[in-house]
């Protein structure tokens, strides 16, 4: 409670060493640093403090300010304020008050630094967008559509021939003599194998023109599906 007794001097000795103008301007920084004291606000108090010293530089207001810097744990400032107060040769009692208060400063141990911040961590790295895939039309693969238009032909081929082999078939069994009859089987076979082998060829050049088209883009597909008469082959892409 002792530095609240030199705040309560102060006003008393506010009135030896000042004009009545600053006497008046250091008394009402000196209530605010009282009042802001006694409600903990250490920091209030210390810049009221330091600005009635700059009104009316008493020695005492010294002693008062190094008492705050104790208070807001600032023992080198306080050592400062004490050892001003001491070079303006105060009575006995407030010079070992201050001695006193210096060396409990000078007793006690540095404030630990503050820890460093951690650093941030580093941004973990963006991989980079892929590559855009190009999508290519089925048509642009010549070899493709090369070979589905061949198998196409060569399967219309084959049909045409087989159904010429049937119609054959028929005028075989109208013929007038047997010499003629089996003339026209004879044909009638011979187109029929060849509408098979051109059928044959035309759904292999089918299929692998197909197998073509999904080896162009990869987004196409081909499926083979098995049937009552044969197969038949499936294809999806992006056209």
């Amino acid at each position: 409670m002792k530095h609240l007794v030199i705040l309560a001097l102060l006003a008393l000795s506010a009135t030896a060493f000042a004009g009545p103008k600053e006497k008046a301007e250091a008394q009402k920084h000196v209530d605010k640093a009282t009042a802001a004291h006694q409600a903990g606000k250490y920091d209030v108090a210390l810049t009221e403090l330091q600005a009635a010293y700059a009104v009316d530089p008493q020695p005492d207001l010294l002693y008062a300010i190094g008492q705050v810097h104790v208070k807001l744990g600032k023992c080198d400032d306080a050592i400062v304020s004490y050892e001003k107060f001491l070079a303006t040769k105060p009575p006995a009692e407030p010079a070992a008050a201050a001695q006193e208060a210096i060396d409990t400063c000078k007793s006690q141990p540095p404030p630990a630094p503050e820890p460093a911040p951690e650093p941030a961590p580093a941004p973990e790295p963006v991989a980079p967008p892929p590559p855009p895939v190009e999508h290519k039309a089925f048509y642009t693969d010549k070899i493709g559509s090369a070979l589905v238009g061949a198998g196409v032909v060569s399967m219309v081929v084959g049909v045409v021939m087989y159904s010429s082999a049937v119609s054959t078939l028929d005028d075989a069994e109208a013929a007038p003599t047997y010499a003629k009859h089996e003339e026209l089987v004879d044909d009638a076979h011979m187109k029929r194998n060849l509408g098979i082998v051109f059928g044959a060829v035309g759904l292999a050049a089918v299929g692998v023109g197909v197998w073509h088209y999904t080896r162009y883009n990869s987004e196409q597909s081909v499926a083979v599906s098995p049937t009552t008469s044969g197969g038949m082959v499936t294809w999806m892409g992006r056209f």
